[in-house]
């Protein structure tokens, strides 16, 4: 890598880490103006959303290149951390047999909750993967990749739809339908 694309480099991850940063406070600075438990808090909805839009720039940052899109995906999977902090704490006030009742209410069987912790665990195990032995998660299966991204998209389209408010549900199948279609191309040839 020449002198120019290491500054390059540089420049994108700290503006990526500038973004990442303004995200999380604003919803700190929402939640700290408003501490009142609600379901609907706005720092809970924007902390999803945050969550929602790294996930997706993750997936399309996975055909440029490694190093962008794994530090994409880590920050991703932060921001999910920080909305599961908000969720727990502005929404349920920190009971976890409140947020299991919310499930129960909402998509119709509490025991649901334990796809959360799944989809949690699995993109944690991911990100792990990636930082720990790149070589063997950018070289494993195509159906391991499949299964994994396959089961966390699966999961986030039902959040959007059975927990996301109504105006955020258009734009989040909107985006996903056009990140399907440009993942579908396949992956990008890289530059010569």
């Amino acid at each position: 890598m020449t002198v120019p694309g290491v500054v390059q480099s540089r420049a994108v991850f700290f503006l990526l880490l500038a973004i990442w940063l303004a995200g999380i406070a604003a919803c700190v600075v929402v939640a700290v103006r408003d501490p009142e438990l609600a379901l609907r808090h706005p720092a809970v909805t924007g902390s999803a959303a945050l969550t929602v839009g790294w996930m997706i720039l993750g997936w399309a940052a996975m055909r440029r290149g490694e190093w962008l899109a794994r530090w994409i995906w880590t920050f991703g999977f932060a921001i999910l951390l920080v909305h599961l902090g908000f969720a727990f704490g502005l929404a349920h006030g920190w009971s976890h047999a409140a947020a299991v009742e919310h499930v129960r209410d909402v998509g119709g069987v509490g025991a649901g909750i334990a796809v959360n912790y799944l989809f949690a665990v699995v993109w944690c195990l991911d990100v792990v993967w990636w930082w720990t032995a790149p070589r063997a998660h950018a070289e494993r299966s195509g159906w391991i990749t499949g299964a994994i991204h396959g089961f966390l998209a699966f999961v986030v389209v039902n959040a959007a739809v059975v927990f996301g408010p109504g105006e955020r549900r258009l734009a989040y199948g909107l985006m996903l339908i056009v990140l399907a279609v440009f993942v579908g191309r396949g992956p990008q040839s890289a530059p010569r």
